[in-house]
């Protein structure tokens, strides 16, 4: 075997693998390559869940129990001596971390053993502006240093990018942007085909076909801004009698929603669902598309509700513009702007004819850039660049407009 058809060793750290964006992201890339040059294996942290990923995934993980969420000054350093200890008798040639506990200690063990090339993608602002000040101006800190180990900075969307240049973490050169792939099919044929996916989830919700339903998809989280949906939900409520709600997810706060649900007087209008395998399914059952976190990296689930042609209301928060143009294809709403939400949402339950264009137009805008194989296309490209010394190319997997 020549050199340049040997397999590349590369060991993804992320401080959790569950049901998200970023761990999607990181399992499609390990799957997509597995098959390549590139032979990849995983070290996830405490609470992960590998058994949501499939055979092959569990057989490449190793969960780390001291990579851990919040600081905690013994565990972490734990986990960075085992990182170490790991990727040295692994003799990876590339460490690829993602997330912000895993992106800085990974990056840091990798610089430590000697790696020869690091990878972090940014998967979302660790020092967004919910932060207190002192933690915030302690990641930025902590985040430029980082960028010091690698060789390239993968963005999920501009906006981040353009966040973290602002802060002066790393340089230009070390950026790219490769949006968070998908499998799109399923989106595809639920869209094409309401009745074997709409119908039936609604009609499993007790939901007619005169209900106009309003819903949203993510983790039950304190920071998804759920209590603002079903704020806005009230205020609709007297002059749309017909309309209802879905939450689709689970998470911590799902006793916390139900109890807010009973005390505005909704039982009678929301429907909880609980995590869904079948999210294009779900999506479908929507007539109209909300998103309230308060932050985020690139909301996949946007390009989801978009490929789905639902029309989008949706919090200010990081990549939300790189899929919805405010007043074309949905409406972008100020972050806890009840007033604001509810009035884009009156006037898009008002109108067959705005939903319609607007879920029309968003289709547009997001089909054919959001595949799973671009990306993973992308990041092999990435990889290739930095084995032969090249700065990070920019791809057609870029282009989120």
């Amino acid at each position: 075997m020549t050199d340049t058809d040997r397999r590349v060793r590369v060991l993804h750290v992320i401080t959790r693998l569950i049901r998200g964006g970023a761990d999607e992201n990181t399992v499609y890339t390990v799957l997509g390559m597995s098959e390549s040059r590139w032979e990849s294996d995983i070290v996830a942290g405490e609470g992960s869940d590998v058994s949501a990923f499939g055979e092959r995934i569990r057989e490449v993980t190793r969960i780390e129990p001291t990579l851990v969420r919040d600081p905690h000054p013994v565990k972490d350093m734990v986990a960075l001596i085992r990182l170490i200890r790991l990727m040295r008798a692994g003799r990876y040639d590339i460490v690829h971390t993602h997330t912000a506990k895993a992106g800085f200690l990974g990056r840091l063990a990798a610089r430590l053993a000697g790696v020869p090339h690091i990878v972090h993608t940014l998967h979302g602002v660790t020092f967004h502006d919910h932060v207190p000040g002192f933690w915030r101006r302690l990641y930025v800190v902590l985040e430029r240093r980082a960028a010091r180990w690698c060789d390239v900075m993968i963005s999920v969307g501009e906006d981040v990018r353009r966040k973290y240049l602002e802060e002066a973490i790393g340089h230009r050169e070390q950026y790219v942007t490769i949006p968070s792939g998908m499998n799109t099919q399923p989106f595809s044929e639920a869209r094409e085909h309401p009745e074997t996916s709409r119908n039936p989830v609604r009609a499993e919700f007790g939901l007619t076909d005169d209900d106009l339903v309003l819903g949203m998809v993510s983790r039950l989280e304190a920071r998804k801004g759920w209590r603002y949906f079903l704020e806005a939900i009230a205020r609709l409520a007297p002059d749309f009698p017909h309309v209802k709600a879905m939450i689709v997810g689970e998470g911590a706060e799902r006793a916390t929603l139900e109890g807010e649900v009973r005390r505005l007087g909704l039982t009678d209008r929301v429907v909880f669902t609980g995590y869904r395998s079948d999210i294009a399914r779900a999506i479908a059952a929507f007539d109209v598309a909300v998103l309230t976190s308060l932050w985020e990296g690139l909301p996949r689930v946007l390009v989801q509700y978009s490929l789905l042609e639902r029309p989008i209301v949706t919090f200010e928060c990081e990549g939300a513009r790189e899929i919805v143009d405010d007043g074309r294809n949905g409406f972008v709403v100020p972050s806890k702007d009840v007033d604001t939400l509810v009035d884009r949402l009156r006037r898009v339950v008002a109108s067959a004819e705005l939903r319609a264009e607007f879920g029309r137009l968003s289709r547009e805008r997001v089909e054919g850039r959001w595949d799973v194989d671009l990306m993973v296309e992308a990041i092999a490209g990435i990889y290739e660049d930095v084995e032969a010394g090249r700065p990070p190319r920019e791809t057609t997997a870029a282009s989120t407009r």
